[in-house]
């Protein structure tokens, strides 16, 4: 069986057929060479690299060899166009059979920097950019708001995040920071026979469990003007944290200085400690009109947390999209966001200040009726939302209106605790005036026991929003 899914198994003349034919010629024009049969015969049994150039002017693949002789192949091909194959030639099943293809690797080439918002996230590094002391005159106003609701919670021992939030949490980091934080506790020093000291830390849930039994470590030993340990929890915990983790950096001088500074900060937010930084940030006067001074006015008075409130989560979202759509402020994903926006479609990673370790994914679209284009109402939004939340776990909520109409799908890890709200949530989802649709699901892991992101979904083959 191929290895990658068969992704060349319908290759049946891909050898044969190319040495036989020059009729047919790729999109840019080039024509195939012919290969000499007795050569093709003698790479039987053998792996060859192949480069895809791209389609044939009759539909078929062109194939390049390393000696720079090109193929023409039947078949499909799952992969871009330049695409880097490792395939084993195989003989027919008769005598007079085609050779056949099996692939082993496939390497498509770099994805352009205008997707890496969106393939490497998004959330991440805007939430270090915001816990900045001094954050560029761009994100001042979305940094206090964050700053805001980030302390919204101090006072309050800390808990530790479990395995599962320690996973999610890594998933949010850049692949350059992901690689150094391996780096750095494979080799920081752990007990004798920890989790830390068993699991290799280069291999996914081994990464969470090291990290897990790093951060659960006796604290670091204090000396000298250290030993003055704060009297908050809070504070106490991360100082530890950023005592030892600033350690294991300086027994490792080559983890560049920038994704140190981004490992700091995301080890801050992910015991949920707020630090002297916060609290300074807070203290300095804000301006009447900034989102963080119209939310606390909002909010004045009202009783619970504040990411309980929907003012909160509108404020915040409406500045983050502003803030990411704004190229003076962060280009690469203001430019990512403008190519979406041509085509009707948005996705945005927005870091919660309230559950760092859990950024809120969103993918929206719209598009018109083509029978009526012009019709008022004719026009459908779709909001489709991945977030996680303490006692409904991973969940996803699918919008769609169109006119009057509103569909709403909520799929949760745990959800019975939605389902004595429903008639709350319909009753008030229909004094809005619409037409509402709520159904409440089950969301159940993939083949492989998780629960794929709606990041990954986006990025995959087909996103099927509402189901």
């Amino acid at each position: 069986m191929d290895p990658l899914g068969s992704a060349l198994s319908s290759l049946v003349n891909a050898l044969q057929n190319a040495a036989q034919s020059q009729a047919a010629a790729p999109v840019q024009g080039a024509q195939p060479t012919a290969v000499p049969m007795a050569e093709l015969l003698a790479m039987v049994d053998q792996d060859v690299s192949l480069l895809y150039l791209g389609q044939t002017a009759d539909g078929g693949l062109l194939l390049q060899l390393p000696s720079g002789q090109t193929l023409a192949a039947q078949g499909q091909m799952p992969y871009p166009d330049g695409t880097q194959l490792l395939v084993r030639i195989l003989a027919g099943s008769g005598a007079d059979a085609p050779l056949r293809l099996q692939t082993l690797q496939a390497a498509p080439p770099a994805a352009p920097a205008i997707l890496a918002p969106l393939l490497q996230g998004e959330a991440a590094p805007l939430q270090a950019s915001l816990a900045q002391p001094d954050p560029p005159p761009g994100l001042a106003s979305l940094a206090e708001l964050f700053q805001f609701l980030g302390g919204a919670g101090s006072g309050q021992e800390p808990s530790l995040p479990d395995p599962a939030q320690l996973q999610a949490a890594l998933d949010t980091l850049p692949a350059p920071a992901l690689a150094s934080l391996k780096s750095l506790l494979d080799l920081a020093q752990a007990p004798a026979g920890s989790a830390a000291a068993a699991a290799p830390a280069g291999q996914g849930a081994g990464l969470a469990a090291a990290l897990e039994a790093w951060l659960n470590a006796a604290p670091a030993a204090a000396s000298g003007a250290a030993a003055q340990r704060p009297a908050d929890p809070a504070q106490a915990v991360i100082q530890d944290v950023l005592q030892r983790f600033q350690a294991a950096l300086e027994r490792h001088p080559e983890v560049p200085a920038a994704q140190g500074d981004t490992l700091t900060q995301w080890l801050r937010n992910l015991v949920s400690a707020p630090d002297a930084r916060t609290a300074a940030a807070q203290d300095r006067p804000a301006a009447a009109d900034s989102p963080a001074q119209v939310l606390q006015t909002l909010l004045g008075g009202r009783a619970g947390a504040p990411a309980s409130a929907p003012e909160t989560w509108e404020s915040w979202i409406r500045s983050s999209v502003k803030v990411l759509s704004d190229p003076a402020t962060v280009p690469q994903s203001a430019a990512f966001h403008a190519a979406q926006a041509k085509e009707g479609t948005a996705f945005y990673e927005i870091p919660l200040p309230w559950s760092p370790q859990h950024p809120l994914q969103m993918w929206l679209e719209s598009d018109r009726d083509p029978r009526d284009p012009g019709q008022p109402g004719a026009e459908t939004h779709r909001v489709l939302l991945g977030l996680a939340f303490s006692n409904l776990g991973e969940t996803r909520l699918g919008l769609a209106k169109s006119g009057a109409n509103l569909q709403v799908r909520v799929w949760a890890e745990h959800p019975e605790g939605l389902e004595a709200t429903r008639e709350a949530m319909e009753s008030e989802l229909k004094d809005l005036g619409s037409t509402v649709d709520l159904k409440i699901l089950r969301l159940d892991p993939g083949p492989g026991g998780t629960i794929p992101s709606l990041r990954s979904e986006v990025t995959g083959t087909t996103l099927h929003a509402l189901g």
